[in-house]
């Protein structure tokens, strides 16, 4: 029995692996990208496995001891396999749409079939084969809680910190100001190229009017985790290492090793030897833990869901319950089940939109800091606007359009922040995208619209946005000739030292 038990484990491991796999390995992609500990999470999921586990031993136990026992390995033998695939099919690197899943699905019944009615010492084999695999996902089962007691040690770094000027009240500050802005995800041929016919931006409009805009801008990658980072230094990051102890080791293009983020020579590095004030409100990237030392005041916020539906603000019995819900729907009902999830991813991105909008603009209204980096989620998926009803979308169905809506609407609210200060005249304004609309990576996802498609009709465009404005700049300007986005780095450092214009 203790055997069974051990498989009945496995398999439930393996059900709900979806849940809690991106915590494996060390969870580092969980780590960088979260600001409170996991162990709400992890003791949740560790739950999930032993309810779960309990329950098909329930069931399968009994019945492993009655003539019904064959009956069981067949169905087993017929269900789990393309019921495992299918359920992992994002992780796999081919294209498994439905068609295709239940094609093999089809092809591994016919086969289990034909050897059980006209080749049963084949038959038998294969069902030797099953045991030997439940008692692998037993040890899978076995790793896998050992690795998730392993991140419940982890500590999380930095979310917030703060200096007196910050805080308390201060006489006007006289000083030259850099605000730069990341709207991730932000498409130049979305937003200024081929924009979309009933699409209204009058804020991306009027900065345009009054800015240099970047037409052919040539992209330094495809992941935020870099990319920004690489803005930050100088040099394009090609690999990096996030440790347990939350420190952020990157090798650059040209560069020999892995540097320590902390220690390099940064724009905040420069900003400070200027005399400058930093502050930064950021999403997704943990800016306090590894740049805390060259940030006066910081703030950075993620409350996305994981890659099941379970959030860090959530409490611990709704981080059991969640996950085993969505693997009933699954099974029951799939096509509700993924807009369930869809709808749970929105409701966690409003949350961390509202929030870092909040403290970006108390930031900015506060008019203390002199290079001022925000960094908001959208018009990254998954959307949350809904541009027809000029609210925060409740379910799944607005599109990357709606976001872009949003983040013209923030943009707005940003830009009247900034005009309405006395150092409007000394201000540089970089507004720009990390990366373009990456269609490719959201084709085929649940949040994926019939507007998505047709605003992505004539295929993936690479560039992202880059909008910079000068001081006393009032009139717009085009530059049509490649640029790489790694130069914006240099009009920061241009902007911290007193240069002007491109």
């Amino acid at each position: 029995m203790f055997k069974k038990f051990g498989q009945c484990l496995g398999l439930a491991s393996l059900i709900l692996v979806m849940s809690y796999g991106d915590l494996l390995g060390g969870g580092w992609d969980v780590r960088m990208h979260v600001p409170y500990a996991l162990d709400r999470i992890v003791w949740a999921q560790l739950t999930d496995i032993a309810l779960l586990g309990l329950l098909l031993f329930v069931i399968l136990g009994p019945l492993s001891r009655t003539r019904l026992q064959p009956w069981v390995q067949l169905l087993l033998s017929l269900f789990a396999p393309p019921y495992l695939l299918w359920l992992t099919r994002s992780q796999i690197p081919l294209p498994l749409t439905g068609g295709v899943l239940l094609m093999i699905a089809g092809l591994w019944t016919s086969l289990v079939l034909l050897l059980l009615l006209l080749f049963q010492p084949w038959y038998q084999r294969l069902m030797r084969v099953g045991e030997v695999i439940a008692i692998f996902s037993a040890i899978f089962c076995l790793c896998s809680g050992l690795q998730l007691l392993w991140v419940l040690h982890w500590k999380p770094g930095l979310q917030q910190h703060s200096v007196a000027w910050a805080t308390s009240p201060q006489p006007p500050r006289h000083h030259a100001r850099v605000v730069w802005v990341i709207l991730d995800e932000l498409s130049y041929e979305q937003v200024y190229g081929h924009r979309a016919d009933d699409l209204q931006l009058p804020n991306f409009d009027a900065l345009r009017n009054q800015s240099t805009v970047y037409t052919d801008v040539e992209p330094i990658g495809e992941k935020t985790v870099r990319i920004i980072p690489s803005l930050f230094w100088g040099h394009v990051i090609t690999k990096f290492r996030y440790t347990f102890d939350n420190r952020f080791l990157v090798h650059g293009q040209d560069t020999v090793g892995y540097t320590d983020l902390a220690g390099a020579d940064t724009v905040f590095t420069d900003a400070q030897r200027a005399g400058w004030r930093t502050a930064v409100v950021g999403w997704y990237n943990p800016y306090c833990s590894y740049l805390g030392g060259v940030i006066d005041d910081c703030y950075w916020m993620n409350l996305d869901r994981l890659d099941g539906p379970q959030a860090q603000d959530a409490g611990y019995w709704s981080n059991v319950w969640s996950p085993l819900k969505h693997v009933a729907e699954q099974i029951g009902e799939p096509s509700r089940a993924d807009q369930e999830l869809c709808a749970y991813s929105i409701r966690q991105r409003r949350k961390t939109f509202t929030n870092l909008q909040e403290h970006a603009e108390a930031v900015l209204k506060n008019d203390q800091a002199d290079l001022i980096f925000v960094h908001l989620p959208v018009p990254h998926s998954p959307n949350i606007w809904d541009r027809m009803r000029g609210d925060f979308a409740r379910q799944c169905g607005s599109s990357y359009l709606d976001n872009l809506a949003l983040a013209d609407a923030e943009l707005g609210r940003i830009v009247a922040i900034l005009e309405s200060s006395p150092r409007w005249k000394d201000t540089t304004l970089i507004v720009q995208g990390d990366h373009s609309w990456r269609t490719y990576l959201w084709q085929g996802q649940p949040a994926w619209t019939a507007e998505d498609a047709q605003a992505s009709r004539s295929g993936f465009d690479p560039r992202p946005a880059v909008i910079i404005h000068h001081p006393g700049q009032s009139m717009g300007e085009l530059v049509q000739t490649p640029w790489s986005l790694i130069n914006v780095h240099s009009a920061v450092e241009a902007a911290l030292h007193g240069a002007t214009g491109q």
